[in-house]
C-alpha cells in the first residue's frame, strides 16, 4: 500500500486509511491510518464511508481481514459495493478469524480444520471477488501474496479507480486475478 501511494504520488494529506483492529491487525503504521472497532470500516455511518461523504476529495482506503469484512461486516461490504461508494477496499484474506483463535469464517476453504471445525469446515467458502462484483464494484481483483508486483499494480489501479474498488490478497497461490 505504501509503495502504491508513493508511486502514484498521492498526497498523504488527502488520504485516509482505515483498518479493523481484528483479523488483519494494523497493516500499516502511519499517522494517516485510523484503526476502528471491527467490522465498522465500510458501514455507511462510520469512518470510511462517512469520511468520503464528508470530504469527497479524500482518497479513502480500507485494509482489513476477511473476518472483519466478510463475516462480521459482510452486509456493510455488499452495500458499500452496491452504492458504488468511492472507496478502495484491500481484503487481507487469512481464511479464518486471525485474532480470535482460528474460528471458521466465510472464506475458510471447505474441509479446512480450525479450532471450531476440528472435523473440517463443512461449508463452501464465499468468493468475495465475485460477490462484490455482483453487488456493483467497478473494479475487483484478487491475487496471491506470492504475486507482489501484480498486487502493487492492482492496488494502483484500485486507488485511481472512481467508485468502489476491491483487491483481495490471499495467503496462498490458489486463486487467479479477475477484473470486471
Amino acid at each position: 500500500m505504501l509503495r502504491a501511494v508513493v508511486d502514484l504520488k498521492l498526497d498523504w494529506k488527502n488520504m485516509l486509511i482505515t483498518g479493523g483492529i481484528g483479523c488483519a491487525g494494523s497493516a500499516l503504521a502511519t499517522s494517516y491510518q485510523v484503526d476502528v472497532i471491527h467490522p465498522r470500516m465500510v458501514a455507511p455511518w462510520r469512518f470510511a464511508t462517512g469520511a468520503k461523504l464528508f470530504n469527497p476529495n479524500l482518497t479513502v482506503a480500507v485494509m482489513s481481514g476477511d473476518g472483519d469484512l466478510a463475516d462480521i461486516g459482510g452486509n456493510h461490504l455488499i452495500h458499500a459495493a452496491r452504492r458504488n461508494i468511492d472507496l478502495t477496499v484491500i481484503l487481507v484474506n487469512n481464511m479464518c478469524y486471525g485474532m480470535t483463535g482460528g474460528q471458521v469464517c466465510s472464506t475458510t476453504p471447505k474441509g479446512s480444520k480450525t479450532m471450531t471445525t476440528r472435523s473440517g469446515n463443512p461449508y463452501n467458502p464465499f468468493d468475495l471477488t465475485r460477490l462484490v462484483t455482483a453487488a456493483g464494484a467497478v473494479y475487483a481483483a484478487r491475487y496471491s501474496v506470492a504475486q507482489p508486483i501484480s498486487i502493487l499494480n492492482s492496488m494502483k489501479k484500485a486507488l485511481t479507480t472512481e467508485g468502489f474498488a476491491s483487491l483481495k490478497c490471499f495467503r496462498c497461490a490458489l486463486f487467479i486475478w479477475q477484473e470486471k
